[in-house]
Order: structure tokens, then sequence, then C-alpha cells
């Protein structure tokens, strides 16, 4: 059973929060009690309380910082968790990469989730009453950091979340003796607008089949409460590691 208090007085970051997974995992903290601040290109959904969307560009590292201190401000405070769910999927063969493609998933899927974090943990120095306390962040990588495994030209996307992984790991390394915990969730095949797999549903269910153990997607909601294990003091111990949440996907 779900401690709805679980983040009671708790206040939350999340990118990427307008759709998805990211809407999900807004929707499971405030659940649980915390305030978050919902950032995203667009406004997420707001229900006056409990959410407080920033509308923001985290493609540029002044963008992230920027709305990094408007989060903070519509919370009233420095942030208890960080989670950067925001992502793109630009897709292009290899020898047909260019730099915009390039540079497009490392600044929102790589950069982006380090210079928000950058920017929590100094909001959180200099914020009296929160550096005292607990920090979690956690950060959304992909199976596709290990495989392509569906076909799409996904080099530059696949580099850009390995990246990510081995970035939450020294995050964890370096920030440990602040009280403050990183973690990286990795996701596998999961039913949002970013997956095409199901255009054909009678080939995508056939790919399901033979290659995720579960032969099904996974729900925006089952990562949300992956992530928001690895944010509570259910995880107080855990940091550095990598939580793959896939079906069995990587299995096979």
């Amino acid at each position: 059973m779900t401690d709805n208090r679980r983040f009671a007085g708790r206040r939350a970051i999340v990118t990427g929060a307008a759709g998805g997974i990211g809407a999900a995992i807004v929707r499971r903290l405030v659940s649980e009690g915390a305030m978050v601040a919902a950032i995203d290109r667009s406004a997420a959904a707001s229900d006056g309380s409990q959410v407080h969307p920033v509308v923001a560009d985290l493609s540029t590292v002044e963008g992230a910082r920027t709305a990094v201190d408007e989060a903070v401000a519509v919370l009233g405070g420095a942030a208890d968790i960080v989670v950067s769910a925001a992502g793109v999927y630009v897709l292009a063969a290899a020898a047909a990469v260019d730099e915009t493609d390039w540079n497009a998933n490392q600044d929102i899927n790589l950069r982006a989730p380090f210079f928000v974090a950058q920017a929590a943990v100094a909001a959180r120095a200099a914020d009296p009453s929160a550096k005292g306390r607990p920090m979690a962040i956690v950060n959304i990588s992909s199976t596709g950091a290990y495989r392509s495994g569906t076909g799409d030209a996904a080099l530059s996307y696949s580099a850009s979340k390995a990246g990510l992984v081995a970035l939450t790991r020294s995050m964890a390394a370096e920030w440990a003796g602040q009280g403050i915990r990183a973690n990286v969730v990795t996701p596998g095949v999961i039913d949002t607008s970013m997956v095409r797999i199901m255009d054909d549903p009678e080939s995508g269910t056939a790919w399901l089949k033979a290659r995720v153990p579960m032969a099904r997607l996974g729900r925006p909601d089952e990562i949300a409460a992956v992530v928001c294990f690895l944010a509570s003091d259910d995880a107080s111990y855990v940091t550095g590691s990598e939580l793959v949440a896939d079906g069995g996907y990587m299995c096979r």
C-alpha cells in the first residue's frame, strides 16, 4: 500500500513534466504529499496548490539554471527532490548525423540534467533550512543506452543516454558527502507519445513478444513508481545505482 505521506513537506522539481513519464512522476509525487515545480517547454497541468508549472527551454545552460531559479521561487525554497525526465529522440543513421541532430540529443538528454542538478544543489547550499535535509536526484536514461533493438537510427540518442548513466554515478560520488543521493532509472519501451513501435499494431505486438519477456509496453505510472522509490527515504542507502525497468528486455 502506498504511504500517502511519504513526501509530505517535500519540494520537488520535475523536468519534462507536461506529458508521458514526467507527468506520471508529477502525479505520483503529488499523490504522496509533495509540492512540485513542473518544468516543461509547455505549461504542465496545475491543480493550483501542489503543482506549479514552470515554462522553460532546457536546451541551453542558462535556460536550465533559470528554470531552477524559477522553480525554487514558486516552491518557496530549495528542492529536496530533482527528477530529470525531459528527453528528446532525434533519429538519424550514423552516416547522416549532423551537428544539429547530435546537439539536440546531447543538450536535452545529457547536458540539461547536469545543469539542472547543479543549480538545484547550489540553491540547497544557499538555503539554511534545506541544506541540512537529505536530497535525492533521479535521472531518466533508456535501454537505448545499451542496445538499439527497435531498428531506429538512434546512435546519438543512445550516446546521450549512456552518458547520463555515467554522469549520474559521478554526481553520486561527488555529492554524497553533502547528504545528496543520485540514481538513474533506465526504462524499456514505455507507452508514451515518443514510442512509435505500435503505429503498426501487428508488427509492434510481434516485436514485443519476441524481444520483451513480459510481452507488453510499460506504463508511465510504472516508471513513476520506481522513480519515487529512489527519491524516497525507502532508498536512503541507495546512491550511484541504476534501476532498470524494462519488462525483461535487457534479458534477451
